[in-house]
Protein backbone atom coordinates (compact mmCIF):
# COMPACT_ATOMS: atom_id res chain seq x y z
CA UNK A 1 0.00 0.00 0.00
CA UNK A 2 2.36 2.66 1.19
CA UNK A 3 5.70 1.20 -0.07
CA UNK A 4 5.92 -0.66 3.00
CA UNK A 5 8.27 -2.83 1.25
CA UNK A 6 10.25 0.18 1.97
CA UNK A 7 9.55 0.69 5.06
CA UNK A 8 10.58 -3.29 6.32
CA UNK A 9 14.08 -2.53 4.92
CA UNK A 10 14.26 1.06 6.89
CA UNK A 11 13.75 -1.16 10.15
CA UNK A 12 16.65 -3.25 9.56
CA UNK A 13 19.12 -0.51 8.40
CA UNK A 14 18.00 2.05 10.94
CA UNK A 15 18.51 0.53 13.92
CA UNK A 16 21.38 2.73 14.98
CA UNK A 17 20.18 6.12 13.57
CA UNK A 18 19.72 9.08 15.51
CA UNK A 19 17.32 9.33 18.81
CA UNK A 20 14.11 11.21 17.63
CA UNK A 21 13.50 14.10 20.29
CA UNK A 22 11.54 12.98 23.45
CA UNK A 23 8.05 13.16 23.72
CA UNK A 24 5.66 13.15 26.57
CA UNK A 25 5.12 9.87 27.87
CA UNK A 26 1.40 8.86 26.66
CA UNK A 27 -1.35 8.65 29.64
CA UNK A 28 -4.05 6.59 27.34
CA UNK A 29 -3.99 3.00 28.54
CA UNK A 30 -3.59 2.16 24.97
CA UNK A 31 -1.00 4.21 23.83
CA UNK A 32 -2.49 7.28 22.51
CA UNK A 33 -0.72 10.76 22.67
CA UNK A 34 -2.06 13.09 25.35
CA UNK A 35 -5.17 14.88 25.29
CA UNK A 36 -7.19 17.36 26.75
CA UNK A 37 -7.85 15.13 29.70
CA UNK A 38 -6.33 12.09 29.36
CA UNK A 39 -6.87 10.39 32.95
CA UNK A 40 -10.99 10.21 32.60
CA UNK A 41 -12.83 8.92 28.93
CA UNK A 42 -15.87 9.82 30.80
CA UNK A 43 -14.95 13.71 30.83
CA UNK A 44 -12.48 14.37 28.01
CA UNK A 45 -15.06 12.40 25.57
CA UNK A 46 -12.09 11.38 23.36
CA UNK A 47 -9.60 8.34 23.18
CA UNK A 48 -6.44 7.94 20.49
CA UNK A 49 -6.13 4.18 19.92
CA UNK A 50 -2.49 4.44 18.34
CA UNK A 51 -1.63 2.60 15.03
CA UNK A 52 1.95 1.02 14.98
CA UNK A 53 4.93 0.07 12.65
CA UNK A 54 6.27 -3.19 13.53
CA UNK A 55 9.42 -5.10 11.75
CA UNK A 56 7.95 -7.56 8.98
CA UNK A 57 4.10 -6.12 9.90
CA UNK A 58 1.83 -4.02 7.74
CA UNK A 59 0.88 -1.64 10.02
CA UNK A 60 -2.63 0.24 11.48
CA UNK A 61 -3.37 3.37 11.43
CA UNK A 62 -4.42 5.58 14.20
CA UNK A 63 -8.24 5.25 15.46
CA UNK A 64 -9.97 8.40 17.13
CA UNK A 65 -12.96 7.28 19.64
CA UNK A 66 -15.53 10.03 20.30
CA UNK A 67 -17.91 9.61 22.88
CA UNK A 68 -21.92 10.22 22.37
CA UNK A 69 -25.01 10.17 24.26
CA UNK A 70 -26.40 7.16 21.27
CA UNK A 71 -22.81 5.49 21.43
CA UNK A 72 -19.28 5.71 20.33
CA UNK A 73 -17.85 7.36 16.94
CA UNK A 74 -15.01 6.20 15.77
CA UNK A 75 -12.92 7.33 13.73
CA UNK A 76 -10.69 4.73 11.20
CA UNK A 77 -10.68 1.34 12.58
CA UNK A 78 -7.11 0.13 11.87
CA UNK A 79 -6.15 -3.49 9.70
CA UNK A 80 -5.26 -6.23 12.68
CA UNK A 81 -7.64 -8.45 15.06
CA UNK A 82 -5.66 -6.56 18.01
CA UNK A 83 -6.01 -2.83 17.00
CA UNK A 84 -10.06 -3.42 16.49
CA UNK A 85 -10.05 -5.04 19.60
CA UNK A 86 -9.04 -2.36 21.58
CA UNK A 87 -11.83 -0.35 19.70
CA UNK A 88 -14.17 -3.31 20.92
CA UNK A 89 -12.36 -3.24 24.73
CA UNK A 90 -13.28 0.48 25.00
CA UNK A 91 -17.15 0.01 23.88
CA UNK A 92 -17.61 -2.66 26.37
CA UNK A 93 -16.12 -1.06 29.07
CA UNK A 94 -17.89 2.14 28.75
CA UNK A 95 -21.14 0.01 27.89
CA UNK A 96 -21.92 1.77 24.74
CA UNK A 97 -22.27 0.03 21.23
CA UNK A 98 -20.34 1.80 18.52
CA UNK A 99 -22.76 4.40 16.77
CA UNK A 100 -20.87 4.85 13.83
CA UNK A 101 -18.18 4.38 12.01
CA UNK A 102 -16.17 7.26 9.98
CA UNK A 103 -13.45 5.96 7.48
CA UNK A 104 -10.48 8.56 6.23
CA UNK A 105 -10.36 6.75 3.27
CA UNK A 106 -9.91 3.52 1.62
CA UNK A 107 -6.80 2.24 2.59
CA UNK A 108 -6.71 -0.91 4.14
CA UNK A 109 -4.41 0.37 7.36
CA UNK A 110 -7.65 2.87 8.26
CA UNK A 111 -11.13 0.69 7.17
CA UNK A 112 -10.20 -3.55 7.81
CA UNK A 113 -11.57 -3.43 10.96
CA UNK A 114 -14.99 -2.09 9.22
CA UNK A 115 -15.76 -5.79 9.33
CA UNK A 116 -15.51 -7.07 12.48
CA UNK A 117 -17.24 -3.58 14.21
CA UNK A 118 -19.96 -4.04 11.75
CA UNK A 119 -20.56 -7.78 12.97
CA UNK A 120 -20.59 -7.01 16.34
CA UNK A 121 -22.77 -3.58 15.94
CA UNK A 122 -24.74 -4.11 12.76
CA UNK A 123 -26.57 -0.82 13.72
CA UNK A 124 -23.46 1.07 13.20
CA UNK A 125 -23.71 3.37 10.70
CA UNK A 126 -20.94 3.91 7.90
CA UNK A 127 -19.68 6.98 6.73
CA UNK A 128 -17.37 6.82 3.93
CA UNK A 129 -16.51 7.58 0.49
CA UNK A 130 -18.50 5.40 -1.65
CA UNK A 131 -16.93 6.03 -5.47
CA UNK A 132 -13.40 6.47 -3.93
CA UNK A 133 -13.67 3.06 -2.63
CA UNK A 134 -15.55 1.44 -5.77
CA UNK A 135 -12.68 2.11 -7.71
CA UNK A 136 -10.10 1.44 -5.65
CA UNK A 137 -11.97 -2.05 -5.20
CA UNK A 138 -11.92 -2.55 -9.20
CA UNK A 139 -8.29 -1.32 -9.69
CA UNK A 140 -5.63 -0.84 -6.77
CA UNK A 141 -6.90 -2.84 -4.41
CA UNK A 142 -8.12 -5.60 -7.36
CA UNK A 143 -4.51 -5.24 -8.20
CA UNK A 144 -2.84 -5.35 -4.82
CA UNK A 145 -5.11 -9.11 -4.17
CA UNK A 146 -3.57 -10.75 -6.70
CA UNK A 147 0.39 -9.30 -5.84
CA UNK A 148 -0.96 -10.54 -2.26
CA UNK A 149 -1.96 -14.05 -3.42
CA UNK A 150 1.78 -14.03 -5.10
CA UNK A 151 3.59 -13.14 -2.35
CA UNK A 152 1.45 -15.63 0.60
CA UNK A 153 2.30 -18.49 -1.59
CA UNK A 154 6.10 -17.43 -1.88
CA UNK A 155 7.88 -19.26 0.47
CA UNK A 156 10.27 -16.69 1.09
CA UNK A 157 7.77 -14.19 2.15
CA UNK A 158 8.55 -13.78 5.98
CA UNK A 159 5.88 -15.53 8.45
CA UNK A 160 4.35 -12.27 9.89
CA UNK A 161 4.00 -10.72 6.33
CA UNK A 162 2.35 -13.80 5.01
CA UNK A 163 -0.03 -13.78 7.65
CA UNK A 164 -0.60 -9.66 7.44
CA UNK A 165 -1.39 -10.05 3.50
CA UNK A 166 -4.10 -13.23 4.05
CA UNK A 167 -5.43 -10.98 6.27
CA UNK A 168 -5.86 -8.31 3.63
CA UNK A 169 -6.46 -10.20 0.94
CA UNK A 170 -10.09 -11.51 3.63
CA UNK A 171 -10.87 -7.60 3.91
CA UNK A 172 -10.65 -7.56 0.21
CA UNK A 173 -12.31 -10.60 -1.06
CA UNK A 174 -15.30 -8.83 1.20
CA UNK A 175 -14.78 -5.48 -0.21
CA UNK A 176 -18.82 -5.32 -0.65
CA UNK A 177 -18.67 -4.91 3.42
CA UNK A 178 -16.20 -2.22 3.42
CA UNK A 179 -19.39 0.44 1.63
CA UNK A 180 -20.57 2.81 3.69
CA UNK A 181 -24.27 3.37 4.93
CA UNK A 182 -23.86 7.34 3.99
CA UNK A 183 -20.70 8.44 1.00
CA UNK A 184 -19.50 11.67 2.08
CA UNK A 185 -18.86 13.41 -1.20
CA UNK A 186 -19.24 17.06 0.08
CA UNK A 187 -18.32 18.94 3.76
CA UNK A 188 -21.24 18.48 6.26
CA UNK A 189 -22.15 19.07 10.02
CA UNK A 190 -23.12 15.22 11.45
CA UNK A 191 -24.66 14.84 14.58
CA UNK A 192 -24.83 12.01 16.51
CA UNK A 193 -26.51 12.03 19.91
CA UNK A 194 -25.03 14.43 21.62
CA UNK A 195 -22.25 15.29 19.79
CA UNK A 196 -21.50 17.17 16.57
CA UNK A 197 -18.64 17.03 14.42
CA UNK A 198 -17.78 18.92 11.01
CA UNK A 199 -16.76 16.43 8.15
CA UNK A 200 -14.72 17.90 5.12
CA UNK A 201 -14.24 15.94 2.49
CA UNK A 202 -11.04 16.04 -0.25
CA UNK A 203 -9.14 14.18 -2.91
CA UNK A 204 -5.20 14.43 -1.21
CA UNK A 205 -3.95 11.61 -0.02
CA UNK A 206 -6.43 9.55 -1.96
CA UNK A 207 -9.44 10.45 -4.64
CA UNK A 208 -11.81 10.36 -1.45
CA UNK A 209 -10.59 11.33 2.04
CA UNK A 210 -12.52 12.81 4.93
CA UNK A 211 -11.39 14.63 7.46
CA UNK A 212 -13.18 15.65 11.28
CA UNK A 213 -13.20 18.75 13.21
CA UNK A 214 -15.06 18.07 17.00
CA UNK A 215 -15.20 21.68 18.05
CA UNK A 216 -15.79 20.26 21.89
CA UNK A 217 -12.31 19.53 21.97
CA UNK A 218 -10.83 21.33 19.39
CA UNK A 219 -9.13 18.03 17.77
CA UNK A 220 -8.85 17.06 14.47
CA UNK A 221 -8.54 14.09 13.08
CA UNK A 222 -6.88 14.30 9.57
CA UNK A 223 -6.21 10.48 8.46
CA UNK A 224 -3.74 10.65 5.66
CA UNK A 225 -3.58 13.96 4.43
CA UNK A 226 -0.74 14.71 7.85
CA UNK A 227 1.27 11.14 7.78
CA UNK A 228 4.50 10.91 9.45
CA UNK A 229 7.49 10.10 8.68
CA UNK A 230 6.67 11.84 5.42
CA UNK A 231 3.61 12.02 3.17
CA UNK A 232 2.04 8.75 1.62
CA UNK A 233 2.09 9.72 -2.21
CA UNK A 234 1.06 6.44 -3.81
CA UNK A 235 -2.73 7.75 -4.11
CA UNK A 236 -2.11 11.12 -4.07
CA UNK A 237 -2.82 14.42 -5.72
CA UNK A 238 0.02 16.49 -4.52
CA UNK A 239 -2.11 19.57 -5.73
CA UNK A 240 -5.29 18.69 -4.08
CA UNK A 241 -3.20 17.47 -0.86
CA UNK A 242 -1.57 21.26 -0.08
CA UNK A 243 -5.18 22.58 -0.48
CA UNK A 244 -6.22 20.50 1.92
CA UNK A 245 -3.64 21.56 4.44
CA UNK A 246 -4.62 25.06 4.09
CA UNK A 247 -8.26 24.31 4.79
CA UNK A 248 -7.24 22.20 8.28
CA UNK A 249 -4.81 24.96 8.89
CA UNK A 250 -8.01 27.49 8.46
CA UNK A 251 -9.93 25.67 11.41
CA UNK A 252 -9.62 26.93 14.62
CA UNK A 253 -8.11 23.82 16.23
CA UNK A 254 -5.59 23.08 18.91
CA UNK A 255 -4.84 19.63 18.61
CA UNK A 256 -4.26 17.18 15.38
CA UNK A 257 -4.22 13.67 15.15
CA UNK A 258 -2.76 12.67 11.66
CA UNK A 259 -3.32 9.15 10.42
CA UNK A 260 0.27 7.82 11.30
CA UNK A 261 2.16 9.23 14.29
CA UNK A 262 1.69 11.37 16.95
CA UNK A 263 -0.97 14.25 18.05
CA UNK A 264 0.18 17.28 16.64
CA UNK A 265 0.12 21.04 17.64
CA UNK A 266 -1.17 23.92 15.21
CA UNK A 267 2.42 24.66 15.05
CA UNK A 268 3.85 21.39 13.88
CA UNK A 269 1.09 21.18 11.12
CA UNK A 270 2.15 24.66 10.10
CA UNK A 271 5.59 23.07 10.34
CA UNK A 272 4.54 20.04 8.06
CA UNK A 273 2.71 21.93 5.61
CA UNK A 274 5.65 24.06 4.90
CA UNK A 275 7.82 20.91 4.66
CA UNK A 276 5.42 19.66 2.53
CA UNK A 277 5.15 22.28 0.16
CA UNK A 278 9.03 22.31 0.11
CA UNK A 279 9.19 18.66 -0.95
CA UNK A 280 6.97 19.31 -3.76
CA UNK A 281 8.82 22.48 -4.61
CA UNK A 282 11.69 20.93 -4.91
CA UNK A 283 10.82 17.49 -7.17
CA UNK A 284 9.17 19.77 -9.31
CA UNK A 285 13.03 21.46 -9.93
CA UNK A 286 16.14 20.04 -10.44
CA UNK A 287 17.66 19.34 -7.35
CA UNK A 288 18.91 15.85 -6.41
CA UNK A 289 16.07 13.63 -5.03
CA UNK A 290 18.48 12.63 -2.44
CA UNK A 291 18.53 16.53 -1.50
CA UNK A 292 14.58 16.92 -1.44
CA UNK A 293 14.84 14.37 0.88
CA UNK A 294 17.34 15.39 3.28
CA UNK A 295 15.26 18.74 3.56
CA UNK A 296 12.42 17.03 4.61
CA UNK A 297 13.52 15.00 7.31
CA UNK A 298 15.23 17.75 8.69
CA UNK A 299 12.36 19.76 9.08
CA UNK A 300 10.13 16.41 9.91
CA UNK A 301 12.46 15.33 13.14
CA UNK A 302 11.08 17.49 15.40
CA UNK A 303 7.48 15.93 14.75
CA UNK A 304 8.53 12.50 15.19
CA UNK A 305 8.35 10.13 18.12
CA UNK A 306 9.90 6.38 18.77
CA UNK A 307 6.73 5.08 17.21
CA UNK A 308 7.20 7.31 14.37
CA UNK A 309 10.24 6.51 12.61
CA UNK A 310 13.97 8.29 12.73
CA UNK A 311 15.48 10.70 10.36
CA UNK A 312 17.01 7.66 8.32
CA UNK A 313 13.08 6.83 7.96
CA UNK A 314 11.83 10.56 6.81
CA UNK A 315 14.71 10.88 4.18
CA UNK A 316 14.43 7.41 2.81
CA UNK A 317 10.37 7.26 2.35
CA UNK A 318 10.45 11.28 1.03
CA UNK A 319 13.45 10.13 -1.58
CA UNK A 320 11.43 6.84 -2.33
CA UNK A 321 8.30 9.33 -3.43
CA UNK A 322 10.05 11.96 -5.39
CA UNK A 323 11.96 9.51 -7.31
CA UNK A 324 8.77 6.72 -7.80
CA UNK A 325 5.96 8.71 -8.01
CA UNK A 326 6.66 12.80 -8.05
CA UNK A 327 9.30 12.91 -10.66
CA UNK A 328 7.88 9.35 -12.17
CA UNK A 329 4.53 10.98 -13.08
CA UNK A 330 2.64 8.40 -10.81
CA UNK A 331 0.15 10.94 -9.13
CA UNK A 332 -3.41 10.32 -9.40
CA UNK A 333 -4.86 10.29 -12.98
CA UNK A 334 -7.60 12.70 -12.18
CA UNK A 335 -5.04 15.30 -10.55
CA UNK A 336 -5.35 18.41 -12.04
CA UNK A 337 -2.57 19.89 -14.06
Amino acid sequence: MKAWGLFLSLILFCAGCATPPEQPVPSSRYGGPPLRDPENFDRAGIEVIRGTFSAGRQPDGNTVVLASADGLIVFDTGRHATHTQKIIDLAEARGQPVAAIINSHWHLDHISGNIPLRERWPAAVVYSNDEALSEALGSFLARGLESNRKAVADPATPAGLAEDLRGDIATVEQGEKLRPDVSIASSRVLTIGDRKVELQFAKAASAGDIWLYDSATGVIAAGDIVTLPAPFLDTACPKEWRTALDRILDTPFTRLIPGHGRELTRADVMRYRAAFNALLDCADGDMPAVACAEAWAVAAVPLLDAQSGTKADAAAYAQYYVESVLRAGKTRADCPA
